[in-house]
């Protein structure tokens, strides 16, 4: 007897736990390759095989940097988990470090290499990390250790002890060859450091550190490497970029300045004195290959991962879809031919696959399911995701419910899956098509099973239907509401959000909420480096277009102002950073509607000027597109002086119409974060329901920054 009360006093026990720490199985599911929902759930035997084969196609990058570009596609029903598998080789332990894009939005109104290639700067410059590491540090680091190293062993004996002037009459010492040894010495135990491999796992500062144990002064070292860069590097266009690239690297790791490569990679490489001005698609090209051949030198491998394609190409259901796919497809083949060295992982539901890529041209689709010969694992042509056995959906659902449990003293005098059954769990293994469908049965199991409330599955009639017969069968225990513990009422109401069901309306608008919040959370640490908010140029120009048309398709109005027509992103001119805006037509009570153009300044120092003078030339364009420009400017540099200020004056000796707007760190993240937003939204949703009316959550969180796009609203 007392065995069974100890054992009915553990199960209560465990209860309460599971009703205090809310239900593990609701709406943790990964919305994007950055979604640190994924770590928290992590069982690693899932899709191991799968994650084991992509990283060794990743590896083919690392051992033979130049090998041709590549396609992967990784093939799975909505809710396979593909997402958490990019996540796990994004961020987890398994697998060396790799520079891996994953795009939030396709620009298909852009050239796609130039689409590819502010991609790759955008991440390496932004404060995102891979593997707990930003790009910038990881990669600078190695660049910097092999270029100084070199710079070191090229100088002579008597410039190594230049490098370590000695004080006061130590120099007479010098010149008599006494004291030398020492200073040798030091240079010899930073080139004998800086030859070894990196630590792992990463730490950055390691080459301020070996500088300051060598009493070696950290501009001094900069300088050295930039009179080995100048006297090394040739002088042709790819020379002069590598050049300015590597120096940029130097002055970010050694001297905290990430404003000179941030400048150059969007700037400065536009403005080379070249003999014969390239276009704007050969200045992509060069580039493009710069940065690949220093990337391929250090063999960090280059890897492009999309995912969610179906909401990365569909983003309006109006498109035309067969066209973005075909343009989206057939700019990553183009892409393989001009670049090498680039591992191309594309992450889509089977269906959408094969609706698509049969119909492609018959070259495109050669390229596409070009195989791939992997070490140990023979012919690779596509991954697909299948529903897992039962063993490792057990593995999932104790992944799920252990850490609450674990509170427990005695928790493991409990059975493994409690509260669940193994024949409970292995019925929903076996009926169900994916991982998400069988979280979600789990998620219902729980609330009735935990929570005992008629509610927790009557809420979506939709699901529940869906139950097994036997869950379905299963006689509920609903407590009188007096007996309910008092923490049940808390948890249901804070841990408990349900999906919105199948209407237009937002049932749930706390959750579109949290995700406005955790979206623009996370774009805000990736721009406040110094020189990400540069690099992620063209990335915010996205967002910004993105922004307009969801504001314009749900009828946004700013005082008596509403959208009549945007385009989201119209490229211009030779400049390939600069030369883009996104276009809004407002129109007012019934009047002629204004063409705004809207665009990004930011360029800083030296580029300043160039980038105000390439937006105000789209007020020149024949025939007029827009008859407005509005440019956001960042709030600590909004005055104009010298070069810039003429360019304005100038405009305004023209008559035209242009404004300046300060803009905070916190608006430019609600860009970034928006294609990032809609995105994870659309996850949300059940499926074919269309997104709900966001005019009041944009109304309600961007109205200072609608009032900077639109025109002036009349007090």
């Amino acid at each position: 007897m007392s065995t069974m009360l100890s054992a009915r006093s553990l199960q209560d026990r465990a209860a309460e736990v599971l009703r205090r720490a809310g239900n593990p199985f609701r709406n943790y599911f990964a919305r994007n390759p950055d979604d640190e929902v994924c770590a928290r759930y992590h069982v690693p035997e899932l899709y191991s095989l799968q994650r084991e084969q992509l990283l060794g196609v990743v590896d083919l990058y690392r051992y033979a940097p130049t090998t041709h570009s590549e396609v992967v596609p990784i093939l799975g029903n909505k809710g396979a988990g593909k997402t958490h598998l990019l996540y796990s080789i994004k961020h987890g332990p398994e697998g060396s470090w790799q520079l891996l894009v994953t795009p939030g939005v396709y620009q298909k109104d852009t050239e796609f290499l130039e689409y590819l290639l502010f991609q790759l700067i955008d991440t390496l410059l932004g404060g995102g990390k891979q593997k707990n590491t930003r790009p910038l540090e990881y990669v600078g680091e190695q660049v910097v250790r092999g270029t100084f190293r070199a710079a070191l062993q090229a100088l002579t004996p008597a410039e190594r002890l230049e490098l370590f002037p000695a004080p006061g009459l130590g120099r007479w010492a010098r010149k008599l060859g006494l004291g030398t040894s020492q200073a040798l010495e030091r240079v010899q135990w930073l080139i004998d450091s800086l030859a070894k491999p990196v630590p792992l796992p990463f730490q950055p500062g390691a080459l301020k550190k070996m500088c300051d144990e060598a009493n070696l002064e950290l501009s001094r070292a900069a300088e050295l490497i930039t009179q080995y860069i100048d006297r090394t590097e040739p002088r042709n266009t790819a020379g002069l970029m590598r050049r300015h690239i590597l120096e940029g690297f130097s002055r970010a790791m050694l001297l905290g300045d990430e404003a000179d490569l941030a400048t150059f990679l969007t700037y400065g490489f536009a403005e080379l004195d070249f003999q014969v001005r390239p276009s704007r698609q050969e200045l992509v090209l060069a580039l493009f290959k710069a940065v690949m051949g220093v990337l391929q030198s250090l063999r960090v491998p280059v890897v492009f991962a999309f995912d969610q394609l179906e909401d990365l190409l569909l983003a309006r259901r109006s498109d035309d879809a067969h066209r973005t796919a075909e343009a989206f497809f057939a700019g990553i083949v183009q892409a393989m031919h001009q670049i090498d060295g680039i591992a191309f992982l594309i992450f889509a539901e089977r269906g959408l696959w094969n609706r698509f890529v049969p119909s492609l041209d018959g070259y495109i689709q050669d390229r596409l399911n070009n195989p791939i010969h992997l070490p140990e694992h023979g012919t690779l042509q596509a991954l697909r995701l299948e529903a897992p056995p039962p063993e490792l959906v057990r593995r999932v659902v104790e992944a799920r419910l252990r850490p609450a449990l674990n509170q427990l003293p005695d928790a493991a005098e409990l059975p493994p899956l409690y509260p669940f059954s193994e024949e409970q769990v292995e019925r929903v293994a076996r009926t169900e098509p994916t991982l998400r469908d069988m979280l979600q049965q789990f998620r219902h199991l729980f609330d009735s099973m935990v929570y005992r409330l008629p509610e927790a599955i009557s809420t979506e009639p939709e699901v529940t239907s869906r139950l097994p017969k036997a869950v379905e069968s299963e006689p509920i225990s609903r407590l009188p509401q007096p007996e309910l513990p008092p923490e049940v009422k808390s948890v249901v109401v804070v841990e408990v959000e349900t999906p919105p069901p199948t209407t237009t309306e937002p049932a749930a608008p706390r959750s579109l909420e949290t995700i406005w919040d955790h979206e623009v959370r996370s774009a805000r640490r990736k721009l406040e480096p110094e020189g990400a908010l540069t690099g992620a140029t063209r990335e915010l120009q996205a967002g910004l277009g993105a922004f307009l048309r969801i504001a314009h398709e749900h009828g946004v109005k700013v005082g008596p102002w509403r959208l009549q027509h945007v385009v989201p992103e119209l490229s211009f001119g030779e400049h390939p950073t600069y030369g883009v805006l996104s276009i809004a037509h407002w129109v007012c009570k019934g009047g002629q509607p204004w063409k705004v153009g809207i665009g990004l300044f930011l360029g800083r120092g030296p580029a300043k000027p160039k980038d105000l003078s390439t937006k105000l030339t789209a007020l020149e364009l024949e025939p007029a597109v827009i008859d407005h420009l509005i440019l956001l400017r960042p709030e600590d540099d909004l005055a104009l002086t010298g070069k810039s200020k003429t360019h304005w004056q100038e405009a305004e000796r023209k008559g035209r119409h242009a404004r300046l707007e300060p803009v905070t760190l916190d608006a430019f993240a609600a860009l970034y974060a928006f294609p990032r937003i809609i995105t994870a939204l659309s996850e949300s949703l059940p499926e074919g329901q269309p997104l709900p009316n966001l005019a009041d959550l944009l109304q309600d969180r961007c109205e200072k920054l609608l009032e900077q796009v639109c025109m002036p609203v009349q007090g």
